[in-house]
């Protein structure tokens, strides 16, 4: 038995925080052997046992293995081990040394307080193991007597709690120690620390934590984890990273954010020289900087840079700042080209999103008659209408600034430059106004029909008449200077650049003149119906017809380069803008062309549409403005194509409304409005989109 409970034997370990009730028993009864009111009768038991030759070996392994049994520490010891003898020892000599068990306790939980009682123990349990068989009653009673005291010293340190000082860890069983099946717990759900532990108890739990690891006191294995993963290649990295970040609580990887992400909140912008910073922020999109701008003060001072913004502004297609002043809610100390890329900003949003309602301020004159031209240059707007007269309208204020008298017949062109205004009638002249003024200046004589078009470039214009001549006057002086003779029926429409003039006619054809020598460069023949309109960028002249085609000329050699096929009917208006053509016409649709390729970039149709013919339009890099005959002025994306709304809906569209002629500049429209039966009156409607906020009649204050 002695070999069984040695010192140096291997026993497994038990969580001592508790007794169970197996072993609470059996600490009660064990307890009772050295009861006064019970030792008689247990020395007569024992006496009974020698009398009937009952092996007090068997009893005493027998007591021993289910003491231990009930601690969780079985003993497997091969039959006949535990014979030898030893002599007896007085009471006081009783206490030994306990099993291999408490000895890893006494080892690592050394306590000054304890080591007598240890030492009593070890005694006790050495002098009783050396002699597994007593000889008499007396050592029978020695023996179970230290028993007794070793196990209700056991129990009074379970019930004081002094247990809890033991690193014993019970496993898959509950506090009473029992498993789920009602058993005492086996060696195979119990375990005790073989190692050193220097952590700390939880009294209310019994449970042994760890001492806070600390940079001074880190965990022992961790360096040694470290220069494991140094040694790793770049990809072994990356996965242990991955499979060690898979298995972190959220807690633990919400530090590791914490840690690594000011890593990555350098200022490099910042610690740039500014040159560098300057160049990696030009690579910037307009919105992109605005809200760099906003990181901090430096950031600010570089994002709102004058030069950075002059690009920027290049690449929008904003030459130059505007003169006229900013408004008055732009910040003083802003970049002039930043305040000006911002303005035109507001106000292409403005186009495309701003309120309709009670927006329009609407110029009424021309009574009931129908305006047949239409110009707007700066704050002026000119009108041109068949009851013989021009008027003259302030775009800031609507008011009619003056009524230019003087024509006999209805007015169908004008022209207007500065203050300098221009307009043909059906009485045959043209006339040169003084819009300051309203001053006729010059009257114009030569043409033995109708002035039906005309075209001004720098102190010279070009006018078209039913006569089918073309005819060259200085306005200034108001002299007639060449007159071009070639085409056999009315001149419709005419572009003059400066050096040369294309006109076309009803006789089919399109010409090229130099005006200086009135000579004739190129008959353009291929159209099959009248040419109703025209546009001439000095290298391309482009002719659109009502025989449904639209023609590309090459100007010097006077070949055609392409036909634009694709519309249903006359082509009525069309504007030109680097190597870009938009075409309207009277099929309702509107198209985008490139004139280099001759390809259709864009149908500006599907279900917003205009439902009947197209009377005027203009576009710009942004947007196209389409009027037409049913009542509507409708915007759209030049690029995409996409229809973006109604800038203008008459009540009486579809019923007799019309808007005959459009004009405008990037902050306002102009619209001439009337109807063929009386349905709407005749009148201008001015959209104004610039920067300026709605006052409270819900006009529009313009910036001046």
């Amino acid at each position: 038995m002695a070999e069984c409970i040695s010192i140096n034997s291997d026993l497994p370990k038990q969580d001592c925080s508790s007794p169970s009730p197996t072993e609470t028993v059996c600490l009660e009864s064990l307890c009772a052997e050295n009861n006064p009111s019970t030792s008689q009768s247990n020395t007569e038991q024992l006496s009974n046992l020698q009398i009937d030759n009952y092996n007090i070996d068997q009893v005493e392994k027998l007591e021993k293995n289910n003491f231990l049994n009930e601690l969780g520490l079985v003993e497997e010891c091969e039959d006949g081990v535990g014979d030898n003898e030893g002599t007896d020892d007085d009471d006081d000599d009783t206490n030994s040394k306990d099993d291999n068990w408490e000895d890893c306790l006494d080892q690592e939980f050394p306590d000054d307080n304890s080591e007598d009682v240890t030492s009593n123990e070890e005694t006790s349990i050495d002098n009783i193991t050396q002699s597994n068989t007593p000889k008499s009653t007396q050592s029978k009673r020695n023996y179970f007597g230290a028993i007794e005291r070793i196990l209700r010293k056991r129990k009074l340190d379970v019930n004081n709690g002094l247990s809890l000082s033991l690193p014993c860890k019970r496993i898959q069983c509950d506090s009473s120690n029992l498993c789920s099946d009602g058993a005492s717990a086996t060696p195979t759900n119990s375990s005790c620390s073989s190692q050193s532990f220097s952590g700390s108890i939880t009294p209310a739990s019994g449970r042994s934590r760890a001492t806070i690891p600390t940079k001074d006191n880190p965990p022992p294995d961790l360096s040694i984890w470290l220069n494991r993963f140094t040694t790793w290649s770049n990809a072994e990295r990356i996965m242990a990273i991955n499979e060690l970040i898979a298995s972190c609580e959220p807690t633990q990887v919400r530090h590791m954010m914490q840690v690594i992400e000011p890593q990555f909140q350098r200022d490099f912008i910042s610690l740039l020289p500014k040159e560098l910073a300057l160049k990696v922020l030009s690579f910037l999109e307009p919105k992109d900087l605005l809200r760099a701008a906003q990181t901090c003060r430096s950031w600010r001072v570089l994002a709102d840079d004058n030069l950075l913004w002059k690009e920027k502004c290049k690449q929008a297609g904003i030459e130059e700042i505007p003169k006229k002043r900013m408004s008055s809610r732009s910040p003083t100390h802003m970049s002039p080209w930043k305040a000006t890329f911002m303005r035109q900003h507001t106000i292409e949003m403005n186009w495309r999103s701003s309120p309709l309602n009670r927006m329009p301020k609407v110029l009424k004159g021309h009574d009931d008659h129908v305006i047949t031209c239409l110009q707007f240059c700066g704050n002026r707007i000119v009108s041109g209408s068949d009851d013989n007269t021009l008027k003259v309208w302030s775009a800031t204020t609507g008011k009619c600034l003056r009524t230019l008298v003087g024509h006999t017949g209805g007015v169908w062109s004008s022209q207007m430059s500065g203050s300098t205004i221009i307009s043909g009638s059906t009485d045959r002249t043209l006339k040169v106004w003084d819009a300051d003024t309203g001053v006729c200046m010059h009257t114009l004589y030569g043409h033995t029909s109708t002035v039906r078009c005309m075209h001004l470039h720098g102190k010279k214009v070009v006018s078209g008449s039913r006569d089918a001549t073309l005819r060259v006057w200085d306005i200034e002086t108001g002299s007639f200077l060449h007159v071009l003779v070639g085409h056999v029926a009315a001149v419709r429409c005419v572009q003059y650049d400066g050096r040369l003039v294309v006109s076309g006619a009803y006789d089919f054809m399109v010409k090229v003149w130099n005006p200086d020598t009135q000579e004739c460069l190129h008959t353009l023949e291929g159209h099959t119906n009248r040419v109703y309109s025209l546009q001439f960028d000095g290298v391309h002249v482009v002719s659109g017809s009502l025989d449904t085609s639209i023609r590309v000329w090459e100007v010097e050699t006077g070949a055609c380069k392409h036909t634009l096929m694709g519309h249903q009917s006359l082509t009525s208006g069309m504007e030109l803008r680097n190597n870009i053509l938009v075409s309207g016409n009277a099929d309702s649709t509107v198209k985008v062309w490139d004139i280099v390729t001759g390809q259709c970039l864009q149908t500006l149709s599907g279900p917003y549409k205009h439902q009947s013919a197209v009377t005027c339009l203009q576009f710009n890099k942004r947007f196209v403005i389409t009027s037409s005959d049913d009542g509507t002025v409708k915007l759209w994306d030049v690029q995409t194509g996409e229809f973006i709304r109604n800038l203008v809906a008459l009540d009486s569209g579809g019923a007799g409304g019309v808007v005959w002629r459009i004009r405008a500049n990037d902050t306002k429209l102009v619209c001439a409005v009337g109807s063929r039966n009386g349905t709407e009156e005749t009148k201008l409607l001015v959209l104004n989109f610039d920067v300026e906020s709605n006052n409270s009649d819900g006009t529009i204050t313009p910036s001046r």
